[in-house]
């Protein structure tokens, strides 16, 4: 692996959406690549930015924080960009495209030597989404699924044949979506009104939603990979996320730094405001928490290297 290509929202943009906003709204230029940040939704690095070190491979990531598969599905305002969060489909693919053509960013890029690697659903399953039934009219998960074998489309298009797809995360362990009595966040930056809502049923709901995705990714790419040969020449990879930070909350002490803790989150920032944020490192170092804040793996999780 040579070149690692990156689509997806939050868990993966090493610096992508900071660029947009301090650009007016805009993507980078054709062939031009964003500064990396060190200081990501992880409050740290991001994973590909680990994968890029370990491997030496090139790091292209197209992802940006907030992102949906489509904004024909799910479509967010943002005020800062004056424009709905950017997707996967309609700008991430798009911009991804552009830059193949204009050449500069992959002057090597073969069939054999790049890796594509696409996660997303944070952000399409959960609250603002399909969990509090603000998805387009008439759209179900399938379509969302349906999404997410159209980004391969579009890649393969281009040349592109080593896909890794990470399947959703286990949502309902995030204090963002888990129960209080099992440690989960109240009212928080990213679902301000929780308390509305019967806690325990939608945290069964996102199970019940990331799960079933799951399963649909399970049987869905060997079908669509050997059965209906939609990609043909191309291999296909299923990372299991989901299982990975499900052993990290049963075994924390397996992956994190003492004293481990999988169920609090280290950065805390007021839900009236989404500021005032404080480190809660009199509990611990930021590498010992699972979740950076109420939402996001950690620096120490995303590093996974136990």
């Amino acid at each position: 692996m040579e070149n690692l290509v990156t689509f997806g929202d939050s868990y993966t943009d090493n610096g992508r959406l900071g660029y947009i906003i301090n650009n007016g709204g805009k993507n980078p230029p054709p062939g031009v690549y964003q500064d990396e940040s060190n200081s990501t939704a992880s409050g740290g690095l991001t994973w590909p930015q680990f994968v890029a070190q370990y491997t030496g491979a090139k790091l292209v990531d197209y992802a940006i924080s907030g992102a949906t598969c489509s904004n024909e599905i799910i479509s967010r305002y943002f005020a800062a960009i004056n424009r709905p969060f950017p997707s996967v489909m309609d700008d991430e693919i798009p911009s991804f495209n552009a830059d193949v053509a204009f050449k500069t960013l992959y002057p090597d890029r073969t069939a054999a030597n790049t890796v594509y690697a696409l996660w997303i659903g944070t952000n399409d399953l959960g609250s603002g989404a399909f969990l509090t039934d603000s998805q387009a009219a008439g759209t179900t998960l399938v379509d969302f699924v349906d999404c997410v074998w159209q980004v391969f489309d579009s890649i393969y298009a281009t040349g592109g044949r080593r896909f890794v797809l990470l399947n959703e995360a286990p949502l309902e362990l995030a204090p963002m979506y888990a129960t209080p009595q099992d440690g989960g966040s109240l009212d928080n930056q990213y679902w301000t009104n929780k308390t509305l809502y019967n806690m325990t049923e939608y945290s069964q709901k996102i199970k019940e939603y990331t799960t079933s995705v799951n399963a649909i990714f399970d049987y869905g790419v060997p079908f669509h990979l050997l059965v209906k040969n939609r990609w043909p020449g191309a291999s296909f990879t299923i990372f299991n996320v989901h299982q990975l930070l499900t052993d990290i909350h049963s075994n924390p002490a397996r992956y994190l730094d003492p004293p481990a803790n999988e169920t609090g989150w280290y950065h805390h920032c007021n839900p009236a405001n989404n500021s005032d944020c404080t480190d809660v490192s009199d509990i611990g170092p930021a590498s010992s928490f699972q979740w950076y804040d109420e939402l996001h793996p950690s620096e120490k999780t995303g590093k996974f290297d136990p």
